[in-house]
Parts: structure tokens; sequence; C-alpha cells
């Protein structure tokens, strides 16, 4: 049964499905109804193109499973992912799209860079990485009673360590990165801290 719950918790606190609400809020924010489409644009690119490869990777074997749970996958899904975001923050420049949805990209980009770097020679926690940013970027944007959602983290630390996917150290290292890259992102390109 724990094994259970903690696959599902793996499973609504991947930074795929993390990234549909604040997206979504992060437009509505910005630009209200026009904002809702940019943001639906954005996460098409964001999280469907790096979604697809998974899907499609899964089918050829390029990946194992849906976690890209093997080190050794990761580079191709993260170069894929980096380039969604790439065009994405392209996208959003040229067309004028709303400042806060290209701050979080740019988040996604440096944190995926970062995990990408420190994948190549250690397995650090992807999903860490995406909630300790996740929780970061909403206290960012909603302000403190935000704040609340660090309490995922604890959760999702001990579904990622059931699942025996992670040691604790990985686990506190991707969380720590999470939180201080989005920091660092949010601080030095929406003026926020």
């Amino acid at each position: 049964m724990a094994n259970r719950i903690a696959r599902w918790v793996s499973i609504g606190f991947d930074s795929s499905v993390l990234s549909l609400p604040i997206f979504l809020a992060i437009g509505w924010l910005d630009f209200h109804a026009m904002g809702l489409a940019w943001a639906a644009m954005t996460l098409i690119i964001v999280t469907g193109l790096p979604l697809a490869y998974i899907l499609i990777g899964k089918r050829i074997g390029w990946v194992s499973d849906f976690e890209i749970s093997q080190r050794s996958e990761r580079p191709r899904f993260m170069l894929v992912s980096l380039g969604s975001d790439v065009l994405a923050i392209l996208l959003l420049s040229i067309f004028n799209g709303p400042h806060l949805l290209r701050v979080m990209v740019l988040a996604y980009l440096c944190l995926g860079i970062t995990m990408m770097t420190i994948s190549s020679f250690w397995k650090i926690s992807l999903h860490m990485a995406g909630v300790g940013g996740y929780s970061t970027a909403l206290v960012f944007v909603f302000g403190p009673p935000a704040i609340v959602s660090f309490l995922s983290l604890p959760l999702v630390a001990w579904a990622r360590y059931n699942r025996k996917k992670h040691t604790l150290l990985q686990l506190i290292a991707g969380a720590t990165a999470g939180i201080v890259i989005t920091s660092l992102v949010f601080y030095c390109f929406a003026g926020w801290l």
C-alpha cells in the first residue's frame, strides 16, 4: 500500500504536472484571458514536447520508464527539455508574451541546465528540484501564504525514498537546487525578494 501511495505522490508532484497550475495562474495574473492563451502555448512547448519525447522514447526504447530512472537516459531527455524551454522563451520574447511566464520558463531552463550538469556525474532528484522550484515560485508570485507549499517537500522526499529512487542526500540536494536557482532567477529577472 505504501509503495502505491508513493508512486501516486511521485506522479502527482512531477514537474510536468506542477507546471499546469503555476503557468495558468501566472498567465492569468499577467494578462487574464489572453494570459491563459499564452500559458497554454507555453505549456504545450515546455511540458508537451518533453512528454512527447518520453512517450515516443518509451515505445522506441530510448527510455526504460516514464520516470527516466536510469541516469544514462537523462541527458537526451534533458536536451529536449532545455530546447523546449529555449523555444518558449524565444516565442514569449519575440511576441511580447507575459513577463512572469518568461521568468518562470527561464527558471525551468536554469534549473534544467544545473540538473543536466549534475546528472552527468551524480544522480540528483529531479522531482525534489521541481517541487522546490515550484514552491519557491509560488512564494514569489503569491506571497507569504504560499509558504505552505513547502510542506509538499517532505511528502515527495518520502515517496522517492520509499520507492528507492534516491538517497537522502540526493533528495536534499535536489530540493536545495530547486529553491536556490528559482530564487536567483526570480530575484534577478523579476526584481523580487
